[in-house]
This record gives structure tokens, sequence and C-alpha cells, in this order.
């Protein structure tokens, strides 16, 4: 079955008395000056998850109100201002989760979790954080984490310790192969549609290893399916993105979006549309809009981030934070 794109669920972000009063329950410990202590626990009510894979990469530092990307991530184009917006947050989460795992950044602390769902790692510094887990299977379900982001800096390392539940899925692995999907969208002033390049690459990885490298152009409608394991963990990552443009991939383990949004020094003072060039059409006028959100189709549900704080403390994915007092 093919599947088709439509509607993404609207962001739900909490309310401010829902984020004062989890913010306040969070605090980080450091049991050294260089060594801050980061506990992931991967359980909910009904599930503990042992032997899964837990990572956390050191991926930007506070620059005023904003972050900038530092090491190996320092290149990738993605716009990291304003993360009051819980949607976007997540898919910068998504989008570092994909770079860190199809390009092998090592990451700063990994491990595996035990018995009880809990790894203890560390941060080597204070920053803005990825938290990444890897997704594996068993005989019967498949675990898939959602990747989050946190920023540690000195007034938290100084107050305690931090107890990080992550959310994720287990599920039944399908029976056979299941379908997947990789749209591009491009967001351009309005009435600038020539901005859009004829056609982009983009490369699909398996289990961290290159399956497949497809074009996105009008004659496809910007879209690629593709039938495979249901087992594996699948990233994409689009190559030689065009000038003045930022990207984030937006996905839900199956389907991914990634979009592309022209930027430059007037772009905060002029409108934007989004917009995917229609297969129908050519030229510079060829462009119809796209949706404003991107798909489900059957079980298949975007991640609904959560937001908390008020830039001391970013939480996404749909983390629950407990305080230890020393």
């Amino acid at each position: 079955m093919k599947l088709k794109f439509s509607q993404l669920a609207k962001a739900v972000l909490c309310t401010a008395a829902m984020a004062v009063s989890a913010l306040g329950s969070m605090t980080i410990s450091a049991s050294a000056a260089d060594n801050i202590n980061v506990d992931i626990v991967c359980k909910n009510d009904t599930t503990t998850v042992s032997n899964a894979e837990w990572s956390i990469y050191k991926v930007g530092e506070r620059k005023e109100a904003d972050f900038v990307l530092t090491g190996e991530f320092s290149d990738y184009p993605i716009d990291m201002s304003d993360f009051t917006d819980a949607s976007k947050m997540q898919a910068v989460a998504d989008t570092l989760d994909n770079y860190a795992k199809t390009d092998g950044i090592t990451p700063v602390s990994t491990g595996k979790t035990d018995a009880n769902g809990e790894v203890k790692l560390s941060a080597d510094s204070v920053g803005l954080y990825l938290v990444s887990g890897k997704s594996f299977e068993n005989t019967t379900a498949k675990f898939t984490p959602s990747p989050s982001l946190i920023e540690i800096d000195k007034d938290i390392v100084a107050e305690g310790q931090i107890t990080v539940y992550t959310k994720f899925t287990y599920e039944e692995i399908p029976a056979g192969d299941s379908d997947y999907g990789v749209r591009k969208s491009w967001i351009v002033p309005d009435g600038q549609e020539k901005l859009i390049p004829d056609n982009i690459k983009v490369e699909i990885y398996r289990d961290g290893k290159l399956f497949d490298t497809v074009t996105l152009n009008a004659d496809n409608n910007w879209e690629y399916f593709w039938k495979d394991n249901s087992a594996a963990e699948w990233t994409v990552k689009e190559i030689d993105i065009p000038a003045n443009y930022t990207v984030v991939t937006k996905n839900n383990d199956k389907l991914f979006l990634i979009e592309n949004t022209y930027k430059s020094d007037s772009s905060s003072n002029t409108d934007s549309s989004s917009s995917t060039p229609d297969s129908s059409s050519s030229g510079s006028d060829s462009s119809s809009s796209t949706p404003d959100n991107i798909p489900q189709t059957g079980s298949l549900n975007w991640p609904v981030p959560v937001l908390i704080g008020g830039g001391v403390i970013l939480i996404v994915a749909g983390w629950r934070v407990s305080k230890k007092e020393k």
C-alpha cells in the first residue's frame, strides 16, 4: 500500500502553570566540577526496557537568548533560534539525531539500561545536549526511542541530581516488511518559487548504513516510497543542501519530512509560504501550497513534543523529571 501525505497533528504546548511546576522539580548534580551526572530512565507504567542503548551528544552552547551549534554539529544548516515553539524544538532534536546517526558522530557518553531500565551517563561541560536512543528489536517487539534536547548550565549543575524519564514506543513488530516514505517541503518568500532548485538528493540509511540514494523533484512530487525491513532503524539525510537554506527533518519512524527554509538578510521582514512544486507544472510559477503538516497513515502517530522551561532547561518529547535531594 502506498503511503499518502496528509496533515500532521499540531504540537501541544504545556500551560504556563504546568511548565513552572515541572521546571521547579528538576535539578542536575555534578560529582565533580567537570563531570555532570545524567541518569536516564527508560520505563513507564507498563514497560521497563533493559539493554536499551542511550547516548548524549554536546550539540551547542547558549549565545544570549539563542543557541549556536558547536563541535562536529557546527556546520549543519539548522536554525537554532526561537526555541519557544515546542514543535520546532522537536524538529531540531529529530534533525540532530538523524545527523548524529548517519554521520557516525562520537557521543560524549553512552551506555545501556540495566534490569531496572536505568543507565548513568555523564556530560563533560555546560551546554545544549542531545539525548539519543538506539532502536532495537527482540523476537516479538521493537523499541523506538524519541530524541530530546536538554540544556545544562552552571547554576543547574550546583543544585542536585537529574533523573530523566525518556519517551519511547515498544510495539509488536509487524509481520513482513513495512512501508516507508520521505518528502521534501520548501519554505520560500511569497512569489519567489524560483529559489527552489530543480532537484535534491536524499540518502536513506538502514541501521546506520547507507541503503539508497534517491533524487526528489517535481516529476515525483518531491517524495519517494519504499518497502523494507520493519525491525530496522531508518534515518534519512539531505545532501548538498542549497545555499541560504536551513533544514529540519521531521519523522515518526516510518515517514520523514525534510523541510528547507530560505534565509536571507531580509527574511525577517518578508512573508514566507510553504510550497512544493507540482509535478503537473513547470517554471517559476509551478508551485502549489504544501499541506501545513505531514502525514498520519494508519497507526502512524507523529511525536507530540512537550516544552518545559524559561531559558534554563529545555525538555522535549514528553520527558518527566523528578528531584532527588542531596
